[in-house]
């Protein structure tokens, strides 16, 4: 969205462009593991809800809290250090606690996210009984437990992404139902699990894990999502100083590059210890095990994996390590060292069974986080293949989709392309490998692919086709299909029709298809949907599209709704609004924070925020710093600011150049600076050189710039252009230019035009005007 609130960012993709209408997304199935309780009808039982516990007796380790290092007759969790998120997100769960909604908390392995969901939960909402399902399937019945038995509840999904893949998993609907028991939903995720569903390249699964991938994107999208860092701030440091707790000491004294969650969560140090063991005097036959499991899962194998494949992938990492040179330890003592608990918190490898092991997550995440990522080495891929089933298979093509590599991506064609003519998996499958095809230069089958799974029923496909023709230039193929994907209830496709009208003009219509798209919770349609209505003057219309968009997880909505606060006079909420607009990452609010803190009169307040938006790279927030510091006298910084403005092709900032340099007499260098804003075609910038060549006698020179801003309706080169002229003895000209000038309003124009008219003979015209200038003056007061 542009800073007057009209959405024109594209969806994100591998291969998107500006226009906002190509979409790369591809279903991906992600990494949960699911482990299934079956009762001997095969049907998961609920416990009676009386039995469920009170948030006021429910236990960290039962939400999921990690271990820490246990003290000595001491509690194996250490006492809560308070963090930067928890006023918002406890404000937010209390909100929710008549009412019901959901919160969600993202973040990597070991950031303390379950820490504080647990806490903020205990917080306030103590007396709500807490229903946790062992898998996806336990949901409805949780539902109807509920609605039976007419409990406020917390319903606690720890780790989402298990709760949206399963089967009977968390969907649109079923959310709306437990918010409507008034349920509070609190989850986590790891944000590396989100990219499950995120828009940005991924790949088919069969036809019920595809549904259940389409419902969770949904479904995130309707969160209100807080992310918990990695690393500390330094008030959350502060505080965690406070503390006595031994561990909390040693974290605070020690964490270092780490948060201090993950140091308590003994990530850092297992990590260390791992990357350590690849030595002649470490453990490197471990370390290879380690990495081998590793591997596994970032190719996309959810665990857990038998100890035969981790085995036989682990001589490759050995062989790589140095083979035999580092005397690598016997394969029982490596198996001994992998699974052997650290600080009696975790261990890299967990076992889940005796021949089935798990590796420990903060691992994988910490290597995801190297830039750029080691590659997963083909040997893994072909065994990732040959160990998986069916839907693990389609996983695995995601990854290899996403790494990249030409074999990783050989491997992604190589499971894709049985599945073309697959009646059940066939549509989406099509699709996928379009998408790759376009991804490595082969665009002529990508859109016959496209075409196909357009034919076989793929929306995402055909809304392609219509970016693709909308690229070429034929714009009636382009809106055929994206009709189509209309038709398919695609909700991109409604904002594409939307954009697309609101562009050529044509309001009413786009309106149409924004509310359209918007109802199916596409929260660009919502965003412009609020635009258009709160521009028509439709405010109370509006605002439920902005906050539904907000919701929903546009990160400009929360700037519109500041916007429109901030314009009506409501400052303290626009300033609200601003500041969660600058938490989602709009750089925007800060200048737009600025421009309020000038408004109430705190120029200190507003040189902080316009320098926090120049830094983020808001062009305009030099150029009001700029004009700030020259309004407060403190013209070396103004000009200090101008000229950095003016680096990053700030057209208020070269303007202000000129002005600048034009009041302290440098009339050359401020014409300089004046012709580059000029060649921009900024009025003012023409209309001011224009004067400051005329003051410097440069007439000639000065006409066709004055000239230029009369045709763009500027009054005062109108009036600049009478005089000239006047001068010359040229009355016809100058009394042309002097109307002009008149006509727009210069009272002083009017009175100029009557002298003309008087000098020229023309007495009664002469009065007329000089009659017009007084109304014109009254009329300006």
């Amino acid at each position: 969205m542009t800073p007057d609130g009209k959405q024109n960012t594209p969806p994100e993709g591998v291969w998107n462009e500006a226009r906002g209408v190509r979409d790369s997304r591809i279903v991906q199935v992600g990494h949960a593991t699911i482990n299934v309780v079956s009762t001997p009808s095969g049907v998961a039982q609920i416990p009676d809800p009386h039995s469920w516990p009170l948030v006021s007796g429910w236990t960290p380790l039962a939400s999921g809290v990690h271990r820490a290092k246990e003290l000595p007759g001491g509690d194996i969790v250490p006492p809560y250090v308070e963090r930067d998120v928890d006023a918002d997100l406890r404000e937010k769960i209390s909100n929710l606690g008549d009412g019901g909604g959901w919160v969600l908390l993202l973040g990597h392995s070991a950031t303390g996210k379950t820490r504080a969901a647990f806490e903020a939960i205990r917080a306030v909402l103590p007396q709500h009984r807490v229903a946790t399902p062992l898998v996806s399937a336990d949901l409805a019945p949780i539902l109807d437990a509920v609605t039976r038995s007419g409990f406020r509840c917390v319903l606690w999904l720890d780790d989402l992404d298990e709760s949206l893949l399963g089967p009977g998993g968390l969907n649109e609907n079923l959310l709306t139902e437990f918010r409507r028991q008034h349920v509070v939903v609190v989850a986590t995720m790891r944000i590396q699990r989100l990219k499950t569903f995120a828009p940005s390249g991924h790949v088919g699964i069969s036809p019920s894990l595809t549904q259940a991938v389409r419902l969770g994107a949904r479904v995130l999208e309707m969160a209100e999502a807080i992310e918990v860092p990695r690393l500390w701030s330094g008030d959350e440091l502060r505080r965690a100083g406070e503390h006595s707790d031994e561990r909390i000491v040693d974290a605070v004294a020690h964490h270092g590059i780490y948060g201090v969650a993950e140091y308590l969560a003994a990530g850092p140090a297992i990590w260390a210890e791992w990357r350590r063991a690849i030595d002649v005097e470490g453990q490197p036959r471990g370390a290879a095990l380690v990495a081998a499991a590793v591997d596994l899962e970032r190719c996309g194998l959810p665990g857990p994996y038998h100890e035969r494949l981790i085995t036989g992938l682990h001589e490759h990492y050995l062989e790589a390590y140095g083979g035999h040179v580092l005397r690598p330890e016997p394969l029982p003592d490596a198996w001994e060292w992998a699974a052997k608990r650290r600080y009696g918190v975790t261990s890299p490898l967990l076992p889940v069974s005796p021949t089935h092991w798990k590796v420990f997550d903060y691992l994988v995440d910490s290597v995801e986080r190297i830039t750029p990522s080691p590659a997963v080495p083909d040997v893994v891929w072909d065994q990732a293949v040959e160990h998986a089933t069916g839907d693990q298979l389609m996983n695995i093509a995601v990854k290899a989709a996403e790494t990249g590599t030409e074999f990783s991506r050989q491997i992604a064609e190589a499971i894709w392309r049985p599945m073309v003519a697959d009646s059940l998996d066939g549509a989406l499958a099509t699709y996928n490998l379009g998408v790759l095809c376009m991804e490595t230069s082969r665009a002529d089958e990508g859109r016959e692919l496209f075409v196909q799974a357009a034919a076989a029923g793929e929306p995402m496909a055909a809304y392609n086709l219509g970016a693709l023709h909308e690229e070429d230039g034929d714009k009636a193929s382009a809106r055929k299909w994206i009709l189509q994907a209309v038709q398919m209830n695609y909700p991109p496709a409604f904002f594409s029709l939307g954009f697309d009208l609101e562009e050529q003009g044509k309001i009413e219509e786009a309106e149409i298809w924004y509310r359209r798209g918007a109802e199916l919770g596409e929260h660009r349609s919502a965003t412009n949907l609020g635009k258009i209505l709160s521009s028509a003057g439709r405010v109370d219309e509006a605002m439920p599209w902005f906050i539904l968009a907000h919701e929903a997880g546009d990160r400009y909505a929360a700037f519109n709704i500041g916007l429109f606060h901030h314009e009506a006079g409501r400052y303290e909420r626009a300033e609200h609004w601003y500041r969660v607009a600058l938490e989602r990452g709009v750089a925007e609010a800060a200048m737009s924070l600025g421009t309020l803190r000038v408004r109430v009169g705190d120029r200190a307040g507003a040189e902080e925020w316009f320098t926090q938006a120049a830094d983020a790279g808001v062009q305009a927030a030099f150029g009001s710093a700029g004009t700030l510091s020259a309004v407060s006298g403190d013209l070396g910084k103004a000009e200090a600011w101008f000229r950095a403005g003016a680096e990053h092709g700030d057209l208020t900032s070269i303007r202000g150049m000129g002005f600048l340099l034009n009041d302290a007499g440098r009339f050359e260098d401020a014409a300089l600076w004046l012709e580059r804003g000029a060649a921009l075609d900024d009025h003012v910038s023409i209309d001011a050189l224009g004067q400051v060549l005329h003051s410097l006698g440069r007439v000639d020179e000065a006409i066709p710039y004055l000239e230029k801003a009369a045709e763009m309706g500027v009054a005062s080169a109108m009036f600049n252009l009478g005089v000239i002229y006047a001068n010359r003895r040229d009355l016809a000209e100058s009394a042309r230019w002097y109307r002009m000038a008149a006509d727009s309003g210069d009272a002083e124009a009017a009175i100029n035009l009557a002298d003309v008219m008087f000098h020229d003979g023309r007495v009664a015209s002469a009065v007329w005007w000089a009659r017009r200038s007084r109304v014109l003056r009254a009329e300006a007061g």
